[in-house]
């Protein structure tokens, strides 16, 4: 063992994950750490206590204490409140029961009783459940004559504030009054569009909205959620830095007719996201709640993968998972995405897009390496970005992500792919034309996709004659056929001669001898570019089935001339982005990436690429 661990290292986390802290109050208390050689302990010296206090030993560690003295550091050198205003490990009474406080502040140095206590504040190490201890903490401040609370795992602050006439009713408190300032005078300041924070962990946020908040109001959690979320884009979209949000509560304003009036507006702007009917179902005080939760936030210029994690929480997997249909891990999606190497002149489309994360990665590969300017970024969503999906929820969160991206909601289309009854003449007026246009046959240049891999559609659907996979030898309709195995017609039919396709497919298909025929079916359409198993851990906990990428390009004179005999790019994924529980390995896309073999797969099929002179990629 190091004698010298960081603080970060004794917190086992990365050192971008503090994010309250600023560097000079990490830099502090990481000077205060005394390292015993001898026993391989750690101390630090206590800021309010004055005494050295354990945090770490080879057999136990104590990360709550670290993030105690940092946040003491931040109430002390930010809020400037004095040291000696603060008590530790202060016991609160509650019923029969007491518990201890992890800090107190008081007002007075002198009068350190309940009835001069200013703020509470509940401390736990990184990745504790939040939910779990905001419950504890509102329970201190309900026993107590304060108001407001705090609590803090390091990552982010949650401030409490009881509503003075219900000691049971809380909301979310804009941020910490600094010492000698009032509860009223904080109140009464209000949120500029300059001032919104990033978010730093959305699903939290979510998940507790849905476990406090909205389990017990009678409406249905998704929806409303959502259209709060697109009320505070349109609020944000339509302010300047200098302006005042509308999207925040305020003193003596009623908070339901102005989110109403953001909502109405939200409506109007995007069409195709709302039905006009729609109306927010939320009551007065459970309002309070949620905005108070996410005004202080900013949505636009967010990090897409909060958003994206957030709201594939937002959709239950029980019920994606009925149709066999599982969110693509992320980290896979990235390595897709750098195979097929988009270029920003390309149509990219997803006919079972989900919460669009192929789309969202795209946009993104494209920003990173350079292909667009950042005001070219509307341009480009509402053009070459595009997708499906027939679950109209996933498709409202593809809407959001696509309108936070670049306004690019209309691209993003509820209805069922495989019906290619959608796209006739005679369904004009099932289905605009003019978005049926812009989804035409033979007029996308890259399909990326995770199709639903359960269940069959049989001829009851009225579409099953429509594709070769359900006809026999003698052309006669089956009574069935397999999901997937359509998809994969359906895809090259909306694939460009000379364009190219990455789908998730069961393993099964590409080495069950029953399945030869549809191998035979893609050989004659498209040069098979490559083949990577990926580890039997990528989908769960919803399922262990074992699946592979496979990568294609359509037959084209030009772009893919067709060959009998060409080499194949075959890869294993051997390093899961999961444990076996279905936990991802690492917090972010990046650290999971970095801890897996999938970025040495995508840089081998690069070179693969580039040595077969395939059009997408560059010459050596």
């Amino acid at each position: 063992m190091e004698l010298f661990m960081t603080l970060f290292e004794i917190l086992k986390i990365d050192t971008n994950q503090l994010k309250i802290f600023s560097s000079k109050m990490l830099e502090k208390i990481e000077s205060l750490l005394i390292h015993d050689e001898k026993t391989e302990k750690i101390y630090i010296d206590c800021l309010v206590r004055k005494k050295k206090i354990q945090i770490f030993s080879p057999s136990k560690s104590n990360p709550e204490e670290l993030i105690r003295q940092l946040y003491i550091l931040k109430l002390h050198t930010e809020y400037g409140y004095p040291l000696e205003h603060m008590e530790l490990e202060v016991s609160v009474t509650m019923g029969s029961s007491s518990k201890s406080a992890d800090i107190v502040i008081y007002d007075n140095a002198e009068k350190k009783d309940k009835e001069n206590i200013v703020l509470i504040v509940e401390i736990k190490k990184p990745k504790e459940d939040m939910n779990k201890g905001i419950g504890q903490l509102e329970s201190y401040i309900s026993a107590l004559p304060t108001l407001l609370g705090v609590w803090t795992d390091g990552q982010e602050e949650n401030i409490r504030y009881r509503n003075p006439e219900n000691k049971y009713k809380f909301e979310r408190f804009k941020r910490v009054p600094r010492h000698t300032e009032s509860i009223e005078s904080v109140l009464s300041t209000y949120l500029k569009k300059a001032d919104l924070q990033d978010i730093v962990d959305l699903r939290r946020t979510v998940y507790m909205l849905e476990q406090r908040v909205l389990a017990n109001d009678g409406v249905n959690a998704f929806d409303e959620i959502f259209k709060l979320i697109f009320a505070k884009l349109y609020d944000e979209k339509s302010k300047k830095p200098i302006e005042e949000l509308d999207f925040q509560i305020k003193l003596g304003k009623k908070l339901s007719s102005t989110i109403e009036k953001l909502f109405s507006k939200a409506k109007e702007k995007w069409k195709d996201v709302f039905k006009e009917k729609d109306e927010i179902e939320l009551s007065e005080e459970t309002l309070i709640a949620v905005v108070s939760e996410l005004q202080e936030y900013k949505l636009f210029e967010t990090d897409f993968e909060i958003l994206d994690v957030a709201f594939e929480h937002m959709i239950s997997g029980d019920s994606k998972g009925e149709k066999g249909q599982y969110f693509t891990p992320r980290p896979v999606i990235d390595i897709i995405v750098k195979m097929m190497n988009p270029d920003d002149d390309e149509k990219v489309l997803d006919p079972s897009a989900g919460s669009a994360g192929f789309l969202l990665h795209t946009f993104q590969y494209i920003l990173n390496n350079e292909k667009i300017e950042d005001k070219e970024r509307y341009r480009y969503a509402v053009n070459n970005l595009f997708a499906i999906d027939f679950d109209p929820r996933t498709v409202k969160i593809a809407k959001a992500l696509m309108v936070i991206a670049g306004d690019g909601s209309s691209n993003a289309v509820h209805t069922n792919s495989l019906d290619l009854r959608t796209w006739d003449e005679s369904n004009k007026a099932k289905f605009d034309n003019a978005i049926a246009s812009r989804y035409a046959q033979n007029s996308f240049d890259i399909i990326m996709t995770n199709p639903p891999f359960a269940g069959d559609i049989g001829s009851s659907s009225g579409y099953l004659g429509y594709y070769e996979f359900a006809r026999d030898k003698k052309q006669k309709t089956k009574n069935t056929q397999s999901r997937d195995l359509l998809f994969i017609e359906r895809n090259l039919r909306f694939l460009k001669n000379g364009g190219r396709m990455a789908i998730v497919l069961p393993q099964g298909r590409l080495n069950n001898s029953s399945d030869k025929e549809i191998r035979e079916y893609i050989a004659k359409h498209c040069r098979i570019l490559g083949v990577v198993g990926l580890h039997v851990n990528s989908f769960k906990p919803h399922t262990g089935t074992k699946t592979s990428i496979l990568l294609l390009q359509k037959w084209d004179k030009k772009k893919c001339p067709y060959k009998e005999d060409y080499p194949i790019f075959f890869a294993t994924n051997t390093k899961p982005v999961k444990d076996n529980s279905g936990n991802y390995i690492a917090p972010t896309t990046k650290k999971t990436i970095e801890k897996t073999d999938l970025a040495d797969i995508a840089e081998a099929f690069a070179q693969f690429a580039a040595k077969e002179e395939l059009s997408f990629y560059p010459k050596p």
